[in-house]
């Protein structure tokens, strides 16, 4: 038996150690960046809103009158006149039939009783949070009145508000030409 020798010249002998995958690494979802990118987009849409002032949906049991109004809506305490009732935060406070008869049960000088029972509720519980955790009490409400509402009557619960710590009163119309 003869055995022949030979010698192969290759530039680069690859070892078993160093073979080339073809295969590729699968494709993996960073989390954390993408995370990070909503976090700042929503931040930047929330405070794109936040700068348009406040939204504030008229009551169901009114119509809203209209005006050229320039200022936006501002946050406090809301308070809806009907022609039926009176709500404070969506909670019926008294029936306007007993405001319009000038019931002595209910109106007194001017003042709507049960309303201004309801408001110095609200103001106390407002200047409790004031001590409690900081939050100042200002004395707003938002008025959402019905544009058919006889005059004396807003006079009546506008009077009322400014006598129970709600001095600081805004009416809600809508925009003409919106």
């Amino acid at each position: 038996m003869i055995y022949e020798l030979r010698i192969i010249s290759m530039a680069f002998i690859p070892s078993k150690i160093k073979k080339h995958h073809t295969n590729l690494p699968e494709a993996k979802l960073a989390l954390t960046s993408m995370l990070d990118t909503f976090t700042v987009l929503l931040i930047f849409l929330l405070q794109m809103y936040s700068t348009d002032g406040q939204l504030i949906s008229p009551s169901q049991y009114l119509t809203l009158p209209k005006s050229n109004v320039e200022k936006p809506a501002e946050v406090g305490l809301d308070l809806v006149v009907s022609k039926n009732i009176i709500l404070v935060n969506h909670e019926k406070v008294v029936a306007m039939d007993d405001v319009f008869a000038n019931r002595p049960e209910v109106v007194a000088n001017g003042i709507i009783k049960p309303l201004q029972e309801r408001l110095l509720y609200y103001s106390s519980q407002a200047k409790k949070m004031e001590v409690d955790y900081g939050v100042k009490f200002s004395g707003k409400v938002v008025i959402q009145g019905d544009q058919d509402l006889p005059y004396a009557e807003l006079v009546k619960v506008m009077r009322t508000c400014g006598l129970s710590e709600y001095p600081n009163m805004r009416l809600v119309v809508y925009r003409q030409g919106d």
